[in-house]
């Protein structure tokens, strides 16, 4: 995706791209584990959800480098015009940050950083802390 500007495509725009990204790591990570039907549609909806994407949002934030950090208070910040009811608005705005993150990863071509997002999520890398 050379013709992608993270500085000037809408965090919006790249929440909807790293949502599907997302869930197509989550899911590959899932089915290498040679698990059937019922439990993989269990294990990808414990990360696809608003309130773990916060969460992952808010314990990789601070291991980034400033471009993604930046990528993030934007996409946070961006201009969201509803919420569901599943979670606060605060989560639901952290969500939308990770998403577009996970679209900056993919455009930047940073696949380690997709990785470490996905073993956070499965709890496999709890304390690996560094800048990124």
């Amino acid at each position: 995706m050379d013709n992608v500007d993270l500085r000037e495509t809408s965090g919006v725009v790249l929440a909807y791209l790293g949502d599907s990204v997302w869930e197509l790591n989550i899911r590959k990570y899932w089915i290498s584990k040679g698990l059937n039907l019922h439990n993989l549609n269990k294990k990808v909806k414990e990360c696809v959800n608003a309130k773990k994407q916060s969460e992952l949002y808010r314990k990789i934030f601070p291991m980034l480098d400033e471009k993604f950090q930046m990528l993030g208070n934007r996409s946070k910040n961006g201009n969201i015009k509803s919420f569901p009811k599943s979670c606060s608005v605060q989560e639901y705005r952290e969500a939308t940050a990770f998403e577009a993150l996970i679209a900056g990863f993919y455009i930047e071509n940073r696949r380690d950083l997709i990785e470490l997002a996905v073993n956070l999520c499965v709890e496999e890398k709890r304390n690996e802390v560094k800048v990124l």
